[in-house]
């Protein structure tokens, strides 16, 4: 009987990462759509051209958040994987307390200067009265969307994509309420989408710090007296190529309304108004395999754990690129439905926004594999690739806009969003083509390894007894490799046999289509042996002394360092041993 790495255990956890993460962003997206409908409809269509407009002030309170948050996330998912905890502690709790002071700072910043801000942008008179209104609702609780952009991340790397779910969709029913009591109601008009928003987001924050203080979370968080210089520095510099992504889309979008703007006027930025919530629909699918590429990859590649990882982004670049065809094709067939939908009040607005939408929508499957990748390259380390790829986007996409909207009437102008996306993906190849010739060990494309680190043993086993014990002998050839000595080679063998035997017994799965992986691998004189499976939960840890049975209890003699962790729907068994 061979054994060899198979794809059940991280298509469950990927399936259970990412189901949760599509479904929290499918909420998100609800919300906003759902906002700019309602406000569309009872306050007129430049309400929704208005909030359209807010996108690069958005994107900018996105890349703050980005800069001091999100990067401190994918360093603490890596040391979670390494189970490296008191320096989580200190990465997220730095994290916190930067997004409190940022926030306010910005927050203060743009308030000061909101004039300049509000004459940068939006050029169409009649847009402005909207624009400003929205601007000053959303930018003045600006520290509430960086946070709950950051508490959704942290929760979902300790393997709670679940939860961030559950509460997401609470604070979506909170916001649908409350939009139509401010817009209908209290009329309050386009103030109504911001301050429903940022009143979800509250709520959001508040269910989700519950969790993130409770006794079930991995890590302690103390925006005092964790926080660490040192770890602001190691954040700051993850951080930094988001933020140049983030700004380089944000300068992209600003360009581009101009563009739109000035070649196809109001109607021009309802089209793109539309485009936008289109493209945000396809972004819920890249976002959410991005998501688990930085929270589920990280974890494997911080266990260095490569063959699961190359497993990981393979399924997840097929699934997101076929999700994507379909939208296309729907778009195709169905484009009146999303342009009544947001509210085209006339025949040649319809017909204008009908043949736009079919063009446009053919640059997501393209744009949107990029923006992954660029999320595959931040969390593999290549910090300066990120930003090098977004950059290639309106190098692309702004002289294609004005080579399409100088001919004819200008509306030939959305055929520069296909041939970007095209355009782009291939930019990619070439620049990462370049990295695999002098890296090497690398795929193409993704560049994720593709060579194992050296004494590794990763298998996957059928969770029965047969299989157990035929893994155990190629396991005992493995250990006898190492040169660690029979008796450790001894223990080694006990304290895995016991934590396999409980799987077989107690997981409750069906054994003929139920798979344990071990993986194992010897470093820096350290001995490291992960044992996960998707079973009924079991902590061999937490379990009291006078209540293990004598298994537990062989365990824990043979073995000094063992953590258990339930994440992703699987358990996670480590057991360690640091050899002289």
């Amino acid at each position: 009987m061979s054994f060899e790495r198979n794809s059940y255990l991280t298509t469950r956890a990927m399936k259970n990462f990412l189901i949760a993460s599509i479904l929290t962003m499918a909420v998100q997206q609800f919300n906003i759509t759902l906002n700019g409908i309602i406000v569309s409809h009872l306050v007129g269509p430049d309400a929704l051209s208005a909030i359209n407009l807010y996108q690069p002030v958005s994107l900018a309170v996105t890349s703050f958040a980005t800069l001091f948050g999100i990067g401190a996330t994918i360093i603490a998912s890596r040391a979670i994987g390494r189970r490296e905890m008191d320096k989580v502690d200190k990465i997220l709790s730095t994290a916190v307390t930067s997004i409190l002071v940022v926030g306010v700072l910005f927050t203060i910043c743009v308030l000061a200067c909101q004039d300049a801000v509000v004459s940068l942008i939006c050029h169409e008179e009649r847009l402005e009265p909207y624009f400003r209104s929205y601007l000053l609702a959303m930018i003045s609780f600006a520290v509430v969307s960086m946070m709950n952009v950051v508490t959704n991340q942290m929760v979902s790397i300790d393997g709670q994509p679940q939860l961030v779910t559950k509460s997401v969709s609470i604070s979506a029913v909170i916001n649908m309420l409350l939009v139509i009591l401010f817009a209908w109601g209290l009329n309050l008009g386009i103030a109504s989408a911001a301050f429903s928003t940022i009143c979800a987001q509250v709520v959001n924050i508040l269910l989700l710090s519950k969790y993130i203080f409770s006794k079930r979370s991995s890590y302690n968080i103390n925006p005092i007296r964790s926080f660490s210089m040192s770890y602001l520095g190691a954040n700051f510099k993850q951080g930094l190529p988001l933020i140049i992504s983030n700004m380089v889309l944000m300068i992209m979008f600003l360009m581009l309304n101009n563009i739109i703007q000035d070649k196809q006027g109001a109607d021009g930025i309802f089209v793109m108004s539309v485009c936008v919530n289109l493209l945000s629909l396809g972004m819920m699918f890249a976002n959410g395999m991005g998501s688990t590429a930085l929270s589920v990859g990280g974890f494997l590649n911080g266990q260095r754990d490569y063959q699961g990882l190359r497993i990981l982004i393979s399924q997840c670049m097929k699934l997101l690129v076929g999700s994507l065809l379909v939208i296309a094709v729907v778009v195709q067939v169905y484009p009146d439905f999303i342009t009544l939908l947001f509210g085209a009040n006339s025949q040649e607005l319809i017909a204008y926004t009908n043949s736009s939408l079919r063009i446009f929508v053919w640059m997501l499957p393209t744009i949107l594999l990029v923006i992954f990748l660029a999320n595959v390259y931040q969390m593999l380390g290549y910090l300066a690739l990120t930003p090098l790829i977004v950059l290639t986007f309106p190098l692309v996409l702004i002289p294609s806009m004005y080579v399409w909207g100088d001919m004819g009437d200008g509306s030939l102008i959305w055929y520069a969003f296909p041939e970007t996306g095209l355009l782009v993906l291939l930019l990619a190849f070439v620049i990462t083509e370049v990295i695999r010739f002098r890296k090497k060990d690398v795929a193409h494309l993704t560049l994720v390894p593709t060579k194992d680190v050296e004494n590794c043993y990763d298998i996957s086993v059928e969770a029965n007894r047969e299989s157990m014990a035929a893994s155990l002998e190629n396991l005992d050839t493995y250990l006898a490799g190492l040169g660690i000595g029979s008796e450790l080679q001894l223990a080694v063998r006990h304290c895995i046999e016991e934590v396999t035997l409980n799987i077989v017994e107690h997981s409750g799965k069906n054994m003929e289509h139920h798979y344990f992986d071990i993986h194992t691998n010897f470093m820096d004189g350290v001995l490291e042996v992960i044992v996960k499976d998707d079973g009924r939960a079991f902590d061999p840890v937490a379990l009291p002394e006078e209540e293990r049975g004598s298994g537990l209890k062989i365990l824990h003699g043979l073995c000094s360092n063992i953590d258990y962790k339930f994440m992703y729907g699987q358990n996670l068994t480590i057991m360690s041993w640091t050899i002289n």
